[in-house]
């Protein structure tokens, strides 16, 4: 499983060799710490946003040089790393995840108004990769989004970043 930061980027940040064994064991914790904190695997994102790797960066410093802040709780976390979850907290609820259906029509998904802009969609589970085509770009209905596939799609997951008009 990729990680949000490769291990390369973290150790340009740390100043350490690619194959450093404390920072490669402190990859994965980045990346749930992240995720437990803001509610969305980041590390799932192809490809992963820049807030997400500034953060990682900033957490992973913290973790590299003081081991002991592991541990410690949000509140020892500096100003600017509550700052970065508190964005990608906000980031993390324009994401909407849902089950397409057996042909055209309406999906549920909860908190979505006309006039919102569908900017993504991406296959999840039963199909990967960018599946915006099968979907219309702009909600049409409160509280749906349709599919416009008539293809049977109802055993497949898909993840959609929802902005509305305020956000373009």
């Amino acid at each position: 499983m990729a990680n949000i930061l490769t291990a390369s980027e973290a150790g340009t940040v740390l100043r350490t060799a690619s194959t450093d064994a404390a920072m490669l064991a402190l990859l994965p914790l980045v990346d749930a710490y992240l995720k437990n904190a803001t509610g969305h695997d980041w590390a799932a994102d192809s490809p992963v946003r820049p807030e997400a790797k500034a953060a990682a960066q900033m957490l992973i410093v913290m973790w590299y040089e003081n081991p002991a802040m592991i541990a410690s709780g949000i509140s020892s976390l500096s100003f600017g790393l509550r700052a970065a979850l508190v964005q990608l907290e906000s980031i993390a609820l324009s994401y909407r995840q849902f089950e397409g259906i057996n042909g055209a029509g309406g999906i549920a998904l909860a908190g979505v108004h006309v006039g919102d802009t569908v900017s993504t969609v991406t296959g999840i589970i039963g199909v990967s990769g960018d599946q915006k085509a099968n979907f219309e770009t702009v909600i049409s209905a409160d509280g749906y989004i349709q599919q416009l596939s008539g293809s049977d799609l109802s055993s497949k997951w898909y993840r959609a970043y929802i902005l509305t008009p305020g956000e373009l």
